[in-house]
């Protein structure tokens, strides 16, 4: 059975309860852009992180399914309000909120989309929500301080590499690994058990996004969605960028077109570096499984986990 058949039970819980919000009033100013954001689709890598997680650690996934939408509708809040920093104009293709209707408008709707993830989050039936409500603020708040970070990166190049990792941390690693630590909570693991599952969200979330780092510059462009290089040619710090820079000093860097920045990853050694160290967050994140028992969960989460690896857009 292929992967994609596997995550079907999975996918249709979370887009059952992502469906299943509770209104109050009919207003499209307000929820027409909601469930336009909601049929734009996408992974779903950090709902069904939630539910694996959950099975993985013994606990019954249909519990977990209110957490999971919880979780995919605070990264879609997140995807609203960072299209509007970044003055994206599409999203998965389409056009983003604030492009299709206003800035107004995109900004209700993705503040909209944050209450509805509390929402779904309080509607998980286990008697610990207090405590996923504690650790779902934390990372909404983190998630904040890495966007935050981020774009204040954009007006300096002296970011280190620590800074940088520091960033990623909390942009992008903390909703994976909040996903994996909400499974876990809602199948009452032990707290060992909780953490090694946090362990992996945590490097998983940090190889996913020097992987994605990598990709911009490396990946096929009719594969990857958009034009290979976007992050060098708007000067967005990444990874490479920033290990580069330090390698060959800023003169050299600011005189770097994209062909000869590609060319100067390969021969300074930062490519083959950057996926040194991206291939060890991967080990790590599938050594913290060790400790679950095998079952067909575990099994599906480290074969996504592969998929995810082998990645090339």
């Amino acid at each position: 059975m292929s992967l994609s058949d596997q995550f079907k039970p999975y996918l249709e819980l979370v887009d059952k309860e992502m469906r299943n919000l509770t209104t109050f009033q009919q207003v499209p100013m307000f929820y027409d852009p909601i469930y336009y954001v909601l049929d734009l689709g996408g992974k779903k890598i950090r709902p069904l992180m939630v539910l694996l997680s959950c099975g993985i650690a013994g606990g019954k996934i249909e519990q977990a399914a209110c957490a999971a939408a919880a979780v995919e509708l605070l990264h879609d809040f997140t995807l609203v309000h960072d299209d509007i920093m970044d003055n994206d104009e599409t999203r998965r293709g389409k056009a983003t909120v604030h492009i299709k209707w206003d800035l107004n408008t995109a900004i209700l709707s993705g503040d909209g989309l944050l209450g509805f993830a509390f929402q779904k989050l309080l509607q998980t039936p286990v008697d610990n929500r207090a405590q996923l409500a504690e650790r779902f603020t934390e990372a909404m708040i983190i998630i904040c301080e890495g966007q935050g970070l981020d774009k204040m990166f954009e007006q300096n190049d002296n970011i280190s590499d620590v800074q940088y990792l520091d960033m990623i941390e909390r942009k992008t690693a903390a909703l994976i690994r909040l996903s994996c630590e909400l499974g876990g909570l809602i199948a009452a693991a032990s707290t060992d058990e909780v953490g090694k599952l946090y362990d992996f969200g945590h490097n998983l979330g940090m190889a996913f996004q020097v992987q994605d780092d990598i990709l911009d510059v490396m990946a096929d462009q009719s594969k990857l969605g958009k034009k290979v290089g976007s992050d060098f040619e708007m000067h967005k710090q990444t990874i490479l960028s920033i290990k580069l820079h330090q390698k060959i000093g800023g003169a050299a860097f600011n005189a770097l077109n994209l062909s000869a920045y590609r060319k100067a990853l390969e021969v300074e050694g930062v490519l083959q570096e950057m996926s040194d160290v991206c291939e060890a967050y991967f080990t790590k994140a599938k050594e913290a499984l060790q400790i679950f028992r095998n079952s067909n969960h575990k099994e599906i989460m480290l074969e996504f986990t592969e998929e995810i690896r082998k990645r090339s857009f």
